[in-house]
């Protein structure tokens, strides 16, 4: 092989569960590469195709590089998944595949990285474009972690409590200490709890900034 591989990222097909139930992983396999011919690519996108009940296919030959992943297929395999439809990337990986499809992805990770010693990294699609594919995050799947809660609004966001309770504890502390100083001091104190709190509205403002544009 002479195409210099470090990288596997892992797709899925947003198919649904039952998408073309019954027939083999090799005729779905070849389903995906009607679609990407029709699209005028010369082959399917894919180096591999993982069915429902774990059959592993192989589609793009491994020396030529993929089309699965803009900007980054020149040095990676594309691994594709059946299933995925309607997922997010924070779900887990076994609300959209199965436990054989879980087995058979993690015995294809370990033997490319034997075959390939080069491959020093194993990511998501979700990773370089704004898509749900695969359906979870691979990183944290890697690592055994469960899946990110999705926040539904924006006061659960750590940023947005914190400032809170720093806006909190300012005016708390003021109203505690103010009534025993001078109005020298008691200037002194409310200018410091002024800017506490303007600096808190500030940033709860730019993460509200953000939640509206879409980061949870």
């Amino acid at each position: 092989m002479t195409r210099q591989i470090d990288e596997i990222i892992i797709h899925c097909a947003a198919t649904r569960p039952d998408w073309m139930q019954g027939q083999t992983a090799e005729a779905k396999r070849d389903e995906i590469r009607r679609w990407h011919k029709d699209r005028g690519w010369r082959d399917i996108g894919y180096h591999y195709f993982i069915d429902r009940n774990g059959r592993t296919v192989a589609g793009r030959p491994l020396q030529e590089a993929g089309a699965h992943t803009k900007g980054h297929n020149s040095k990676s395999i594309g691994i594709c998944l059946a299933g995925g439809h309607g997922s997010s990337e924070n779900d887990a990986f076994l609300d959209n595949y199965t436990f054989e499809q879980e087995q058979a992805l993690r015995v294809l990770i370990n033997e490319l990285k034997v075959r390939i010693p080069g491959i020093k990294k194993i990511t998501g699609h979700n990773q370089y474009a704004a898509k749900a594919c695969p359906g979870f995050n691979v990183p944290r799947w890697l690592a055994n972690q469960p899946p990110k809660p999705v926040r539904t609004s924006a006061v659960q966001s750590k940023t947005m409590q914190a400032s809170a309770i720093s806006i909190g504890g300012a005016l708390g502390t003021a109203g505690s200490v103010i009534g025993g100083l001078d109005q020298y001091a008691q200037y002194i104190v409310l200018g410091f709890v002024g800017v506490v709190v303007l600096a808190a509205l500030f940033i709860m403002r730019e993460r509200l900034k953000k939640w509206a544009d879409g980061d949870r």
